[in-house]
Protein backbone atom coordinates (compact mmCIF):
# COMPACT_ATOMS: atom_id res chain seq x y z
CA UNK A 1 0.00 0.00 0.00
CA UNK A 2 2.82 2.38 0.95
CA UNK A 3 4.70 1.62 -2.29
CA UNK A 4 1.57 2.31 -4.30
CA UNK A 5 1.03 5.65 -2.55
CA UNK A 6 4.63 6.70 -3.19
CA UNK A 7 4.27 5.76 -6.87
CA UNK A 8 1.14 7.89 -7.19
CA UNK A 9 2.86 10.86 -5.55
CA UNK A 10 5.84 10.58 -7.91
CA UNK A 11 3.52 10.34 -10.92
CA UNK A 12 1.60 13.40 -9.75
CA UNK A 13 4.79 15.40 -9.32
CA UNK A 14 5.93 14.43 -12.83
CA UNK A 15 2.65 15.56 -14.39
CA UNK A 16 2.74 18.80 -12.39
CA UNK A 17 6.31 19.48 -13.56
CA UNK A 18 5.35 18.92 -17.20
CA UNK A 19 2.41 21.33 -16.94
CA UNK A 20 4.56 24.03 -15.32
CA UNK A 21 7.19 23.56 -18.03
CA UNK A 22 4.58 23.90 -20.77
CA UNK A 23 3.20 27.07 -19.24
CA UNK A 24 6.67 28.61 -19.10
CA UNK A 25 7.39 27.53 -22.68
CA UNK A 26 4.12 28.97 -23.94
CA UNK A 27 5.01 32.37 -22.51
CA UNK A 28 8.06 32.44 -24.75
CA UNK A 29 6.21 31.64 -27.96
CA UNK A 30 6.49 34.38 -30.59
CA UNK A 31 3.07 33.89 -32.15
CA UNK A 32 0.26 35.88 -30.64
CA UNK A 33 -2.52 33.63 -29.62
CA UNK A 34 -5.71 34.96 -29.75
CA UNK A 35 -8.22 33.87 -27.37
CA UNK A 36 -6.40 34.47 -24.08
CA UNK A 37 -5.91 37.88 -22.48
CA UNK A 38 -2.29 39.12 -22.46
CA UNK A 39 -1.73 38.03 -18.88
CA UNK A 40 -2.77 34.46 -19.56
CA UNK A 41 -0.46 31.85 -21.11
CA UNK A 42 -1.41 30.31 -24.44
CA UNK A 43 -1.61 26.94 -22.73
CA UNK A 44 -5.14 27.81 -21.57
CA UNK A 45 -6.45 29.39 -24.75
CA UNK A 46 -9.28 26.86 -25.03
CA UNK A 47 -10.91 28.07 -21.82
CA UNK A 48 -11.30 31.76 -22.69
CA UNK A 49 -14.23 33.85 -23.84
CA UNK A 50 -14.46 34.11 -27.65
CA UNK A 51 -14.60 37.43 -29.48
CA UNK A 52 -13.84 38.97 -32.86
CA UNK A 53 -10.51 37.72 -34.13
CA UNK A 54 -8.16 37.03 -37.01
CA UNK A 55 -7.62 33.33 -37.68
CA UNK A 56 -4.09 32.06 -38.27
CA UNK A 57 -4.06 28.70 -40.05
CA UNK A 58 -0.78 26.84 -40.52
CA UNK A 59 -0.03 24.44 -43.35
CA UNK A 60 3.14 22.52 -42.57
CA UNK A 61 4.80 19.75 -44.57
CA UNK A 62 3.74 17.75 -47.64
CA UNK A 63 0.21 18.39 -48.88
CA UNK A 64 -1.67 15.12 -48.71
CA UNK A 65 -4.71 13.72 -46.99
CA UNK A 66 -3.84 12.47 -43.52
CA UNK A 67 -5.96 11.16 -40.70
CA UNK A 68 -7.25 13.64 -38.18
CA UNK A 69 -8.50 10.98 -35.81
CA UNK A 70 -5.41 9.84 -33.96
CA UNK A 71 -4.34 11.29 -30.63
CA UNK A 72 -1.05 12.55 -32.05
CA UNK A 73 -2.62 14.22 -35.09
CA UNK A 74 -0.51 16.74 -36.97
CA UNK A 75 -2.87 19.71 -36.77
CA UNK A 76 -1.02 21.60 -39.49
CA UNK A 77 -1.49 18.79 -42.02
CA UNK A 78 -3.49 19.40 -45.19
CA UNK A 79 -6.54 17.45 -43.99
CA UNK A 80 -6.79 19.50 -40.84
CA UNK A 81 -6.12 22.76 -42.70
CA UNK A 82 -9.30 22.06 -44.67
CA UNK A 83 -11.23 21.67 -41.43
CA UNK A 84 -9.72 24.86 -40.03
CA UNK A 85 -10.68 26.82 -43.16
CA UNK A 86 -14.24 25.54 -42.94
CA UNK A 87 -14.39 26.38 -39.24
CA UNK A 88 -13.17 29.91 -39.95
CA UNK A 89 -15.82 30.28 -42.65
CA UNK A 90 -18.59 29.29 -40.25
CA UNK A 91 -17.28 31.37 -37.34
CA UNK A 92 -18.92 34.81 -37.46
CA UNK A 93 -16.31 36.20 -35.08
CA UNK A 94 -13.49 35.59 -37.60
CA UNK A 95 -12.92 38.79 -39.58
CA UNK A 96 -9.88 37.74 -41.63
CA UNK A 97 -7.66 34.71 -42.24
CA UNK A 98 -3.89 34.41 -42.48
CA UNK A 99 -2.68 31.16 -44.03
CA UNK A 100 0.94 30.42 -43.10
CA UNK A 101 2.46 28.00 -45.64
CA UNK A 102 5.63 26.00 -45.10
CA UNK A 103 5.36 23.20 -47.65
CA UNK A 104 7.37 21.79 -50.57
CA UNK A 105 4.20 20.71 -52.39
CA UNK A 106 1.98 17.68 -52.47
CA UNK A 107 -0.73 15.79 -54.30
CA UNK A 108 -2.76 17.42 -57.04
CA UNK A 109 -6.21 16.73 -55.63
CA UNK A 110 -5.45 17.83 -52.07
CA UNK A 111 -3.90 21.07 -53.30
CA UNK A 112 -7.07 21.69 -55.29
CA UNK A 113 -9.33 21.04 -52.31
CA UNK A 114 -7.54 23.62 -50.18
CA UNK A 115 -7.42 26.05 -53.12
CA UNK A 116 -11.20 25.78 -53.61
CA UNK A 117 -11.81 26.24 -49.89
CA UNK A 118 -9.78 29.47 -49.92
CA UNK A 119 -11.69 30.78 -52.96
CA UNK A 120 -14.91 30.20 -51.05
CA UNK A 121 -13.53 31.88 -47.93
CA UNK A 122 -12.25 34.96 -49.73
CA UNK A 123 -15.77 35.78 -50.89
CA UNK A 124 -16.57 36.42 -47.24
CA UNK A 125 -13.41 37.97 -45.75
CA UNK A 126 -9.82 38.93 -46.58
CA UNK A 127 -7.43 36.00 -46.91
CA UNK A 128 -3.67 36.61 -46.96
CA UNK A 129 -0.93 34.00 -47.38
CA UNK A 130 2.35 34.26 -45.50
CA UNK A 131 5.08 32.09 -47.00
CA UNK A 132 7.64 30.73 -44.53
CA UNK A 133 10.81 28.81 -45.48
CA UNK A 134 9.30 27.19 -48.54
CA UNK A 135 5.97 27.40 -50.36
CA UNK A 136 6.67 25.63 -53.61
CA UNK A 137 4.66 23.76 -56.21
CA UNK A 138 1.40 22.73 -54.50
CA UNK A 139 2.12 25.36 -51.84
CA UNK A 140 2.23 27.98 -54.61
CA UNK A 141 -0.95 26.52 -56.11
CA UNK A 142 -2.77 27.03 -52.81
CA UNK A 143 -1.31 30.50 -52.22
CA UNK A 144 -2.62 31.76 -55.56
CA UNK A 145 -6.19 31.55 -54.24
CA UNK A 146 -5.58 34.23 -51.58
CA UNK A 147 -6.20 37.96 -51.94
CA UNK A 148 -2.53 38.69 -51.27
CA UNK A 149 0.70 36.74 -50.91
CA UNK A 150 3.58 37.76 -48.64
CA UNK A 151 6.99 36.09 -48.65
CA UNK A 152 10.33 36.57 -46.99
CA UNK A 153 13.17 37.60 -49.32
CA UNK A 154 14.77 34.17 -48.90
CA UNK A 155 11.59 32.11 -49.13
CA UNK A 156 11.80 29.36 -51.74
CA UNK A 157 8.75 29.26 -53.97
CA UNK A 158 7.80 28.54 -57.57
CA UNK A 159 8.43 24.98 -58.80
CA UNK A 160 5.20 25.30 -60.76
CA UNK A 161 4.55 22.00 -62.45
CA UNK A 162 3.61 18.37 -61.94
CA UNK A 163 5.91 15.39 -61.59
CA UNK A 164 5.51 11.63 -61.65
CA UNK A 165 8.38 9.23 -61.18
CA UNK A 166 8.63 5.53 -61.97
CA UNK A 167 11.51 3.15 -61.33
CA UNK A 168 12.92 0.64 -63.79
CA UNK A 169 14.70 -1.98 -61.69
CA UNK A 170 14.42 -4.71 -64.30
CA UNK A 171 18.17 -5.06 -64.87
CA UNK A 172 18.89 -5.38 -61.16
CA UNK A 173 16.00 -7.69 -60.35
CA UNK A 174 15.97 -9.87 -63.45
CA UNK A 175 19.61 -10.02 -64.51
CA UNK A 176 21.53 -9.58 -61.25
CA UNK A 177 19.21 -11.18 -58.71
CA UNK A 178 17.23 -13.50 -60.92
CA UNK A 179 13.89 -12.24 -59.61
CA UNK A 180 11.06 -12.70 -62.09
CA UNK A 181 7.55 -11.26 -61.99
CA UNK A 182 4.37 -12.71 -63.46
CA UNK A 183 1.67 -10.06 -63.94
CA UNK A 184 -2.00 -11.01 -64.29
CA UNK A 185 -4.02 -7.93 -65.22
CA UNK A 186 -7.46 -6.95 -66.43
CA UNK A 187 -6.33 -4.29 -68.88
CA UNK A 188 -3.42 -3.21 -71.02
CA UNK A 189 -2.29 -0.35 -68.78
CA UNK A 190 -3.08 -1.82 -65.37
CA UNK A 191 0.61 -2.41 -64.53
CA UNK A 192 2.03 0.87 -65.86
CA UNK A 193 5.10 1.66 -63.77
CA UNK A 194 5.90 -1.95 -62.97
CA UNK A 195 9.50 -1.92 -61.68
CA UNK A 196 10.22 -5.28 -63.33
CA UNK A 197 10.21 -3.76 -66.83
CA UNK A 198 10.84 -0.43 -68.55
CA UNK A 199 7.98 1.77 -69.71
CA UNK A 200 6.74 1.21 -73.24
CA UNK A 201 6.44 4.21 -75.62
CA UNK A 202 2.63 4.23 -75.50
CA UNK A 203 2.75 4.08 -71.69
CA UNK A 204 5.07 7.09 -71.58
CA UNK A 205 2.66 8.96 -73.84
CA UNK A 206 -0.24 8.02 -71.58
CA UNK A 207 1.53 9.32 -68.47
CA UNK A 208 2.73 12.44 -70.27
CA UNK A 209 -0.86 13.26 -71.23
CA UNK A 210 -1.91 12.79 -67.63
CA UNK A 211 0.85 15.08 -66.34
CA UNK A 212 0.16 17.74 -68.97
CA UNK A 213 -3.54 17.75 -68.10
CA UNK A 214 -2.77 18.25 -64.41
CA UNK A 215 -0.26 20.98 -65.33
CA UNK A 216 -2.93 22.78 -67.37
CA UNK A 217 -5.22 22.68 -64.33
CA UNK A 218 -2.38 24.20 -62.28
CA UNK A 219 -1.95 27.12 -64.70
CA UNK A 220 -5.70 27.72 -64.91
CA UNK A 221 -5.90 27.84 -61.12
CA UNK A 222 -3.20 30.53 -60.96
CA UNK A 223 -4.95 32.50 -63.70
CA UNK A 224 -8.28 32.34 -61.88
CA UNK A 225 -6.94 32.95 -58.40
CA UNK A 226 -4.18 35.47 -59.04
CA UNK A 227 -4.31 37.01 -62.51
CA UNK A 228 -8.10 37.48 -62.57
CA UNK A 229 -8.48 38.50 -58.90
CA UNK A 230 -10.52 41.60 -58.19
CA UNK A 231 -11.01 42.98 -54.69
CA UNK A 232 -11.49 46.22 -52.78
CA UNK A 233 -8.73 45.77 -50.20
CA UNK A 234 -6.13 48.51 -49.89
CA UNK A 235 -3.11 46.27 -49.72
CA UNK A 236 -0.13 46.40 -52.03
CA UNK A 237 -0.91 44.35 -55.11
CA UNK A 238 1.50 43.12 -57.77
CA UNK A 239 -0.07 41.90 -60.99
CA UNK A 240 1.08 38.65 -62.55
CA UNK A 241 0.88 38.60 -66.34
CA UNK A 242 0.09 35.54 -68.42
CA UNK A 243 3.39 36.08 -70.22
CA UNK A 244 5.34 35.82 -66.97
CA UNK A 245 3.29 32.83 -65.88
CA UNK A 246 4.14 30.97 -69.08
CA UNK A 247 7.78 32.02 -68.84
CA UNK A 248 8.43 31.00 -65.23
CA UNK A 249 6.00 28.10 -64.78
CA UNK A 250 8.56 25.60 -66.04
CA UNK A 251 9.42 23.92 -62.75
CA UNK A 252 12.12 26.37 -61.69
CA UNK A 253 12.27 27.58 -58.10
CA UNK A 254 12.88 31.18 -57.11
CA UNK A 255 13.35 33.25 -53.99
CA UNK A 256 10.72 35.50 -52.49
CA UNK A 257 12.58 38.48 -53.88
CA UNK A 258 12.51 37.03 -57.39
CA UNK A 259 8.87 36.01 -56.97
CA UNK A 260 8.00 39.65 -56.22
CA UNK A 261 9.83 40.76 -59.37
CA UNK A 262 8.05 38.16 -61.52
CA UNK A 263 4.61 38.89 -60.02
CA UNK A 264 4.03 35.73 -57.99
CA UNK A 265 3.92 37.51 -54.61
CA UNK A 266 2.65 40.96 -53.62
CA UNK A 267 4.98 42.03 -50.84
CA UNK A 268 8.09 41.00 -48.94
CA UNK A 269 7.42 40.74 -45.24
CA UNK A 270 7.29 38.52 -42.19
CA UNK A 271 4.26 37.04 -40.48
CA UNK A 272 4.23 40.04 -38.14
CA UNK A 273 4.02 42.35 -41.15
CA UNK A 274 1.06 40.37 -42.50
CA UNK A 275 -0.71 40.65 -39.15
CA UNK A 276 -0.15 44.40 -39.04
CA UNK A 277 -1.33 44.98 -42.61
CA UNK A 278 -4.42 42.79 -42.36
CA UNK A 279 -5.49 44.52 -39.15
CA UNK A 280 -5.25 47.79 -41.03
CA UNK A 281 -7.60 46.83 -43.85
CA UNK A 282 -10.29 45.47 -41.52
CA UNK A 283 -9.82 48.38 -39.11
CA UNK A 284 -9.19 45.99 -36.25
CA UNK A 285 -5.92 47.06 -34.67
CA UNK A 286 -6.93 45.53 -31.36
CA UNK A 287 -8.12 42.20 -32.73
CA UNK A 288 -6.14 39.19 -31.50
CA UNK A 289 -4.69 36.61 -33.87
CA UNK A 290 -5.93 33.13 -33.01
CA UNK A 291 -3.99 30.06 -34.03
CA UNK A 292 -6.80 28.08 -35.64
CA UNK A 293 -4.50 25.13 -36.36
CA UNK A 294 -4.34 24.19 -32.69
CA UNK A 295 -7.20 22.54 -30.81
CA UNK A 296 -8.61 24.01 -27.64
CA UNK A 297 -9.34 22.55 -24.23
CA UNK A 298 -7.80 19.35 -22.96
CA UNK A 299 -7.02 18.18 -26.51
CA UNK A 300 -4.79 21.21 -26.87
CA UNK A 301 -3.12 20.50 -23.53
CA UNK A 302 -2.21 16.95 -24.53
CA UNK A 303 -1.08 18.09 -27.99
CA UNK A 304 1.33 20.56 -26.43
CA UNK A 305 2.60 17.81 -24.13
CA UNK A 306 3.33 15.59 -27.14
CA UNK A 307 5.05 18.48 -28.95
CA UNK A 308 7.36 19.09 -26.00
CA UNK A 309 8.09 15.45 -25.21
CA UNK A 310 8.56 14.19 -28.79
CA UNK A 311 11.26 16.09 -30.73
CA UNK A 312 10.75 17.34 -34.27
CA UNK A 313 12.77 15.75 -37.06
CA UNK A 314 13.35 16.36 -40.76
CA UNK A 315 12.03 19.91 -40.49
CA UNK A 316 8.35 19.00 -40.62
CA UNK A 317 6.01 17.62 -38.00
CA UNK A 318 6.91 15.91 -34.75
CA UNK A 319 8.92 12.83 -33.95
CA UNK A 320 6.05 10.56 -34.89
CA UNK A 321 6.81 11.38 -38.52
CA UNK A 322 9.16 8.41 -38.54
CA UNK A 323 6.09 6.17 -38.43
CA UNK A 324 4.13 7.75 -41.31
CA UNK A 325 3.88 6.08 -44.72
CA UNK A 326 6.99 6.32 -46.87
CA UNK A 327 5.11 8.30 -49.54
CA UNK A 328 4.67 11.20 -47.11
CA UNK A 329 8.29 11.31 -46.09
CA UNK A 330 9.65 10.96 -49.61
CA UNK A 331 7.44 12.86 -52.06
CA UNK A 332 8.76 11.29 -55.26
CA UNK A 333 7.67 7.72 -54.74
CA UNK A 334 6.63 5.74 -57.86
CA UNK A 335 3.24 6.68 -59.27
CA UNK A 336 2.65 9.45 -56.79
CA UNK A 337 1.75 12.65 -58.58
CA UNK A 338 3.10 15.68 -56.76
CA UNK A 339 2.74 19.35 -57.49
Amino acid sequence: MKVRLISLIILGLCIFSIIIGLINASKKQGIKTACPPPSQPTFFRGFTTPGNKIALIELEGPISKSSADSFFTDFSSAGNVLKSLERAYEDKSVKAVILRINSPGGTVAMSQEIYDSILKLREKMPVVVSMADVAASGGDYIASAAHRIYANPGTLTGSIGVIMETIDASSLLNDKLGVKSEIIKSGKYKDVGNIYRPLKPDEKELLNNLINNAYKQFLNAIIEGRINRNDKYELKKVNLTKENLQKYADGRIFTGEQALEYGFVDKLGSLSQVEEDIKGIIKGRDLPVVNYSKPSGFEGIFLQMSDKLIPKINGFGNGLESFVPVSRKYPRQPLFIWE
